[in-house]
């Protein structure tokens, strides 16, 4: 019998993405990365770093969107791997109590100071959000669900119905019914919505993704007196930023919230194994599953399997071990503050937001002459998109523009980052922006390469 050769695999298919690879899978996500200039291959990575196959260095400061808080290749993840393929317990027995479940839960619920909740595990944040939905219709016997404008909560159907892009819902809808979008912080528009308790759940994000919109002062706690007033359960989607990414444990600590489910994943699974929980008060979790037959009313096949237990398990551990919370903290700070120094100096940027290591730089296009005729309100994606291709292509390092019509590049980089690294994305935002600005040719020129990567049909269909 001959053996898998997984080098040989990666031998054959592992060379520079093309039209051909595409085709097994997404054929206009091949178009993207040429839009975006990520049409290139990274073959190894170690901590806060990737390298591509001519062994160039790159900064990783997307971090696998917020997954790989413990950075890539580390070794307690790879050995507590290693350990659950030779002695974990048999897999999918499904009618049991894995023991690697329960340790994941207890030691979770401890490190997010949630010590009384259940716990239910799944694969994904998406899959989080969607149990919650079901959890708190159950719970409250309510069907509407209420969520923030510019909300993000995945792609899921469930999930995708509280989402406030309109183009990530157009061609799916109609979608979940009874779900209200609420205008960003607006409190009186909350509590009518509220008013008439037909909603089981209100969702947000203490940080929202898109754009990283940080809350203003105290508006979380009003928020959650308004959902105690009314009987609805508070959602806190802590997907990205749950588990050290803003500073904190939980980042609806920091606004002094105590909300009654909490959507955890990313980080969870060190980028390794798909794994994600939803944690919730007892009493809630309860009404739910209140009895044996309705134990079963919820599951997921693959949600409590080893390797993803411990790839959790294995990330708590290094956080705890390593003080990474603690870290993203200061070093989130050292980052910020050297981008908020650059602002005041640089008339490209707008904003610095954010918490721990999760920061939006928010960029000026007129202040960086861009004021492009016909196309509108599509400038400021352009400007972010030719700011992040530019870090790419000339510096090496990895940002992303977060949503259409914004101007804002999000930087959200494994906490292990270094700190050299840290200052090196300062300088080379630095650079970046002064080469922009120096003339609207030169800019203009960035731009057009940028946008001459994909067909012309991809680019009208980008922009919309």
């Amino acid at each position: 019998m001959t053996g898998f050769d997984l080098q040989s695999i990666l031998d054959a298919y592992g060379g520079p993405p093309m039209a051909g690879d595409a085709a097994h899978l997404n054929p206009r996500f091949l178009d993207l990365l040429r839009l975006t200039g990520f049409d290139r291959r990274f073959v190894g990575g170690e901590g806060a770093v990737l390298f591509d196959e001519r062994g160039d260095r790159y900064i990783d400061a997307i971090g696998g969107y917020a997954c790989l808080s413990v950075g890539r290749r580390h070794p307690v993840v790879h050995d507590a791997l290693e350990q659950a393929l030779r002695i974990a317990p048999p897999t999918l027995v499904q009618f049991e109590v894995p023991p690697l479940a329960v340790a994941l839960a207890d030691r979770l619920k401890r490190f997010v100071n949630r010590p009384e909740d259940r716990v239910f595990f799944v694969n994904s944040g998406t899959e989080a959000v969607e149990a919650a939905m079901k959890i708190a219709r159950a719970a409250t016997g309510r069907a509407g669900f209420a969520h923030w404008s510019n909300a993000f909560h995945g792609l899921t159907f469930g999930a995708l119905s509280l989402n406030g892009a309109t183009w990530l819902r157009r061609g799916f809808e109609p979608l979940v019914p009874g779900c209200h979008e609420v205008p960003f912080g607006d409190l009186d528009a909350l509590r009518r919505t509220l008013a008439d308790e037909s909603i089981a759940a209100f969702f947000f994000e203490p940080i929202q993704g898109k754009g990283v919109i940080e809350h203003a002062a105290g508006v979380l706690r009003d928020v959650a007196e308004i959902c105690r007033a009314t009987g609805t359960l508070l959602v806190a989607d802590e997907v990205q930023t749950g588990l050290g990414r803003t500073g904190s444990a939980l980042a609806s600590d920091q606004d002094g919230v105590q909300p009654d489910l909490v959507c955890l994943s990313k980080a969870l699974s060190a980028g390794m194994v798909p794994v994600g929980a939803v944690l919730g008060r007892a009493g809630i979790f309860d009404r739910v599953f209140d009895s044996i037959e309705r134990s079963v009313v919820h599951s997921s096949t693959f949600r409590e399997n080893p390797l993803a237990m411990t790839a959790g398990l294995a990330v708590l551990q290094v956080l705890d071990d390593e003080r990474l919370v603690e870290r993203s903290a200061t070093l989130g700070g050292r980052l910020a503050d050297g981008l908020r120094a650059l602002a005041a100096r640089e008339p490209g940027i707008r904003a610095v937001r954010g918490r721990g290591l999760m920061i939006g730089v928010e960029l000026d296009p007129r202040a960086m002459a861009f004021d492009l005729p016909g196309f509108g309100s599509r400038t400021p994606t352009l400007v972010a998109q030719a700011v992040c291709l530019r870090l790419l292509a000339e510096h090496r390092v990895l940002v992303q523009s977060t949503a259409k019509s914004s101007a804002v590049v999000k930087i959200v980089p494994p906490l292990v980052l270094e700190d050299a690294d840290a200052d090196r994305i300062v300088e080379v935002f630095a650079a970046t922006l002064a080469d922009l600005r120096r003339g609207r040719g030169a800019g203009l020129r960035g731009l057009l390469d940028m946008l001459h990567r994909a067909p012309d049909v991809v680019l009208r269909e980008s922009l919309r």
